[in-house]
């Protein structure tokens, strides 16, 4: 059947399913209903507000703010590096001209070891004497005269400001041996931890490259990109054409890789269990043959964890061969959906372009917001200790509150953003699984955009707003577990990540929420308190179906994703092996590859939302239709597949009206 001619319509059972109310009753021949109001326009409203009130929030912290403070650092006199300063009041060496003293330096060469554990970044950086210079020393200074010698011959003084010559005082001068430093970031880092840093770096990334640690990190970095530049390109070229090319996959392949994925999991459950259980033997069997002597604690601990391993795999191997089984049935329709999505996708290609424009523009929106965070978190007073002259920048209390204000606005209007992508993705597919002729489509995704601007930005409002909110109560709680570690019991650190885990699953359960709310929105024009009520109501009623598709379906996209990024991988490592001018590659193919899975997650998000909206409109298809006074909507592979589980269903139905029957006739 071509993917863009007329349906055909064969009568089959119809589904039982609840009654449609008379104003639902319209047709949807020509795809969601016209005949729409706005919706939930009091949160259209709030959120303009909102956003006027970050406009005002980004004002003041761009006026208070100043993010050379965060990329240069501030010396322990209130001095930002590489800015000419103002003098502070009572900061004597403050006022200072630092242009060109553009990195940051610790008297103290145990700062960042002391960050390290105790938590990045937790300590006071008041109590760490730091001043700015224009260099790293880049080797080791044994004593005060090797610290004024390099201070001669480079012209860095390491000392404070008003010092010329070393002085045995650590608030004065650091104190001796003053090891190699290398610059990360614009701070000066004792080199034996960057060392540290590379080795633990190179057991990950051997596979990809032999890096040598050393020299200025940051400098080396956008050295290698500068120089692969072109290979970047082309490695992201790949991605897109990788992702177009698992799409297609999916589209022709789908019962293949499902059924493959379903026979994999069981072929390693089993294995995994019998691999526990013949450990637990063979130890087993070893230990009962040695002497009385020789049958140590040790040994005995060993045969004991193997049974209990071998207990839990197989109690795993159970519920995940029962939950298989249960949803065997439906495995057929995780497939068909599949197939479905992507005749959609073949005939209303536009929709791949959706994520790009939808990732453009949340990357720009992010990329300001982030600006102005930076303003925000740089906007602090100075305050000055009068005994020391030393300076410390304090954020007012109008601006922690404004900070949290700009940070739900970001959550907010990310959250915003990805919704509306949603939605127009459920319009279009939703006009294509409505339409009976499907050649006289039109411009689906154009008609969906209108829609939504038109009638439903403030539901999409409400929606990302309670996902928001959720976000929110989670980076409050990690606020809360940051600041409480170390200083709790262990019982509370465990209810604190239990209730971390709780609002994670809950904010998942309602981004899965929404996003059905906000199908049945683009198909009825529902509010989203409506939309959400009927889809949560569909959704129960099709319970193992839903399992099946979020189980079996997601984890295929994910393997898909995960593809594309191994495919970036391998392809980088060859384009770039025999590369003598790069010192990391790892960097420029790390950057690749996140671009890679990053299209691959756009390309085949159009597959997750087609796939979700395709099964809501079946479910609606079979609730509003009987197949013979109301012919279907879906096509003739859907068809069957309902076909098939009507008649699996009333043979299930008969088998166990015979069973009652017989025990009836028994009790008589």
């Amino acid at each position: 059947m071509p993917c863009c001619g007329k349906v055909w319509v064969t009568k089959v059972k119809p589904f039982d399913g609840q009654k449609k109310d008379e104003e639902e009753d319209t047709s949807l021949d020509d795809g969601p209903l016209t005949d729409r109001s706005c919706t939930d326009v009091i949160f259209l409203i709030i959120l303009v507000l909102y956003l006027a009130g970050m406009v005002y929030v980004a004002y003041i912290g761009i006026n208070k703010g100043d993010p050379y403070k965060m990329i240069y650092g501030v010396d322990s006199w209130g001095n930002i590096c590489n800015r000419d300063n103002e003098p502070i009041p009572g900061a004597p060496m403050s006022g200072r001209n630092m242009i060109g003293k553009v990195k940051k330096f610790y008297f103290d060469q145990t700062y960042f070891t002391s960050q390290i554990s105790t938590g990045l970044p937790v300590l006071d950086e008041s109590i760490y004497i730091s001043t700015c210079v224009s260099g790293c020393p880049n080797d080791t200074l044994v004593d005060g005269s090797a610290i004024d010698e390099y201070r001669n011959n480079s012209g860095i003084n390491l000392c404070r400001y008003d010092t010329l010559s070393y002085v045995s005082d650590n608030q004065i001068c650091p104190t001796p041996p003053i090891t190699k430093h290398v610059s990360v970031f614009n701070r000066c880092i004792p080199e034996v931890l960057v060392n540290l840093a590379g080795t633990m770096a190179r057991s990950f990334t051997s596979v990809l490259s032999g890096v040598t640690v050393g020299g200025d990190i940051s400098k080396k970095i956008v050295s290698d990109m500068k120089n692969t530049w072109k290979e970047i390109l082309y490695l992201c070229a790949i991605s897109v054409g990788v992702s177009i090319a698992i799409v297609a996959c999916f589209g022709f392949l789908a019962a293949i890789i499902i059924w493959f994925i379903v026979i994999a999991v069981i072929a390693f459950c089993l294995g995994a269990t019998a691999y526990c259980w013949s450990s637990w033997y063979n130890l087993k069997m070893a230990y009962d043959s040695l002497v009385a002597s020789q049958q140590t604690a040790d040994r005995s601990e060993a045969v004991e964890t193997w049974l209990i391993y071998a207990c839990i795999a197989t109690g795993i191997t159970i519920i995940i061969l029962l939950l298989l089984l249960m949803m065997f049935k439906r495995i057929a329709l995780v497939v068909q959906l599949f197939k479905e999505a992507a005749k959609a996708i073949r005939c209303i290609p536009f929709l791949l372009l959706q994520p790009l424009w939808t990732l453009i523009i949340l990357g720009g929106v992010l990329a300001a917001l982030a600006i102005i965070a930076a303003h925000i978190e740089t906007s602090g007073i100075p305050v000055v200790n009068n005994s020391t002259g030393i300076v410390k920048y304090d954020m007012e209390d109008t601006m922690r509150y404004l900070r949290w204000y700009h940070i739900f606005g970001i959550l907010w209007i990310s959250a915003f953003i990805v919704a509306c992508q949603d939605m127009v993705i459920a319009g279009a597919i939703a006009t294509w699984f409505f339409k009976r002729d499907k050649s006289q489509l039109g411009w689906p995704v154009l008609a969906s955009i209108k829609r939504l601007i038109r009638y439903h930005l403030g539901s999409v409002a409400f929606g990302s707003f309670i996902i928001a909110l959720v976000r929110l109560a989670r980076l409050v709680l990690g606020y809360i577990q940051n600041k409480l570690r170390g200083k709790v019991g262990k019982v509370t650190d465990f209810l604190l990540k239990m209730l971390q885990c709780c609002l994670w699953c809950f904010e998942k359960f309602l981004a899965y929420l929404n996003r059905n709310a906000y199908i049945e929105i683009a198909i009825y024009g529902y509010s989203f308190c409506r939309g959400a009520h009927k889809a949560f109501l569909l959704i129960v009623a099709n319970a193992l179906r839903v399992a099946a598709i979020n189980s079996i379906g997601d984890f295929v996209l994910f393997l898909g994703k995960l593809s594309t990024m191994a495919i970036v991988l391998v392809i980088g490592h060859e384009f770039l092996k025999h590369r003598d001018d790069i010192n990391y590659m790892w960097a420029p193919i790390t950057v690749a590859a996140a671009f890679g899975f990053a299209v691959s997650h756009c390309f085949l998000l159009v597959y997750e939302v087609a796939i979700d909206t395709i099964f809501l409109c079946f479910c609606e298809d079979c609730e509003r239709n009987d197949g013979v006074t109301k012919p279907y909507y879906m096509s003739k592979d859907l068809m069957k597949y309902l076909n098939d589980s009507n008649k699996m269903i009333a043979k299930d139905e008969k088998t166990k009206t015979n069973k009652k029957e017989g025990m009836e006739l028994e009790n008589v």
